[in-house]
């Protein structure tokens, strides 16, 4: 299989070279289940579907990237697009799935004190507005940069720091109600 960096990559996927496609979800395929994860929460049935929408809009809409690149960050933004339509959709049909800890690769042993804490980020996670929940899983959970964030969500730099700001400072407000986490986190402050 050839080696492409992005820009490479997108310039084979828009003339339709066969294994681009391939190349594609081998690169970006964990990045983009990871973000939806976290997102919508581990067992959330429709993430495996989403996983294969998100590359199939990817393909198609392949030709709109203006910057190749941007390919990661292009592919986060329809990652985050389509975890937020799917939220909405939660919403109106009932609460997100606090995510099964065993089913992680990250943790697949962890503590009852590890889970606890998981819940709980996921709980607070669930009273945050779908833009800070993105904001915040990808700024914090994925440790994406100020500047990679702006790109995926498509915001302005200064944008994307208020938005980050404004998700971090409800976060801190909602801490009390979850001292497991509360607890959690400041152990790994010290």
């Amino acid at each position: 299989m050839p080696q492409y960096d992005d820009a490479a990559l997108v310039r084979a996927l828009v003339t339709g070279e066969p294994e681009a496609p391939g190349v594609l979800f081998d690169r970006y395929g964990e990045v983009v289940q990871r973000v939806l994860a976290r997102t919508l929460g581990f067992r959330h049935p429709d993430r495996v579907d989403l996983l294969h929408d998100v590359f199939v809009s990817a393909l198609e809409g392949i030709r709109t990237l203006k910057n190749p690149a941007a390919l990661k960050s292009w592919l986060i933004g329809m990652t985050v697009f389509s975890a937020q339509a799917a939220l909405r959709r939660i919403r109106r049909n009932g609460p997100t799935e606090a995510p099964e800890l065993a089913e992680q690769q990250e943790a697949p042993t962890a503590s009852p004190e590890v889970v606890e804490a998981v819940r709980a980020l996921y709980a607070v996670m669930d009273r945050l507005s779908d833009e800070d929940r993105a904001v915040f899983i990808l700024r914090y959970v994925e440790d994406m940069t100020l500047e990679e964030v702006a790109e995926a969500c498509r915001f302005s730099f200064s944008t994307a720091r208020r938005r980050i700001s404004r998700a971090e400072e409800r976060f801190r407000g909602l801490l009390p109600d979850y001292p497991a986490l509360c607890e959690r986190i400041r152990e790994n402050v010290r």
